[in-house]
């Protein structure tokens, strides 16, 4: 399984050129980022430069914010064309940078729309991201997330919902990215929902629960679950997006450990 590490939540600290050398010093292959002109602002060639000189993988960006501050979001179709607009952009970046996948949060609920037409709007925008994610080869990773915590409002919840709407879709560009943090607050269960929707999953993500800091720190058993996923023969990414409750070189190292990958 390829390990990897979102550099937007460890090594924060460092420039974000730096925080791939140092994950890449740390042993890992795969990194991965959120926003476009968030935390890195320079260009895209450069950032693949520099990814290449380290050999290091960075996997995926992200579109667009959970509650749709950052792009529109999918649930309300009023917001479509500063959706569409924020696409084209992180897609160029992708495309520029060699980056494979992009991450698509649907936004939050809309007060006065019922259930079914912001399912609606949602299937509706994905179709129209699709298109521009089809021509430009980036894969989407459509992502639910817990509003218990960390996301209040967020429309979409479920792991089987989310697999769902990408077999709705059918297309071989569109995945689901399954957080298993966000996942154990919302539903439990992790294996069973991981292995009935094991054929649409394209990206992992992790963190203990509770807390969200290192995966050792948590009621969740990930050295199990990473050797079960394995065995079902998910062959993705493995993604760490923690926030560290220690030095972060320290916590890495830890939490690789823990996992039996050092």
């Amino acid at each position: 399984m390829k390990l990897g590490l979102c550099i937007e939540m460890v090594f924060a600290g460092l420039r974000f050129e730096d925080r791939i050398a140092a994950a890449a010093k740390a042993g890992l292959k795969h990194v991965e980022m959120w926003f476009v002109d968030g935390s890195y602002q320079g260009a895209a060639e450069r950032l693949a430069a520099v990814s290449k000189e380290h050999g290091v993988e960075i996997t995926n960006t992200v579109i667009g914010s959970p509650d749709g501050a950052i792009g529109g979001g999918l649930t309300d179709p009023a917001n479509r064309q500063a959706w569409l607009d924020r696409v084209r952009k992180t897609l160029q970046f992708n495309q520029a940078a060699g980056i494979p996948a992009t991450i698509v949060c649907t936004g939050n609920t809309v007060p006065g729309r019922s259930d079914g037409q912001m399912e609606a709007s949602v299937l509706a925008g994905l179709e129209a991201t699709l298109r521009l994610a089809e021509q430009s080869q980036v894969t989407l990773l459509l992502e639910p997330l817990n509003t218990h915590y960390d996301h209040p409002g967020y429309w979409l919840t479920s792991s089987d919902r989310g697999a769902e709407i990408c077999r709705k879709l059918r297309s071989p560009r569109l995945r689901l990215l399954f957080d298993c943090y966000h996942m154990q607050v919302m539903e439990g269960n992790l294996l069973n929902h991981i292995e009935r929707n094991l054929d649409v999953i394209g990206h992992l993500h992790s963190a203990g629960v509770p807390g969200r800091h290192e995966l050792f720190r948590g009621e969740t058993n990930y050295p199990y679950l990473v050797e079960a996923v394995e065995r079902m023969g998910y062959d993705g990414v493995f993604a760490l997006e923690y926030m560290p409750s220690m030095a972060d070189d320290l916590s890495v190292r830890e939490t690789l450990a823990h996992l039996g990958l050092t």
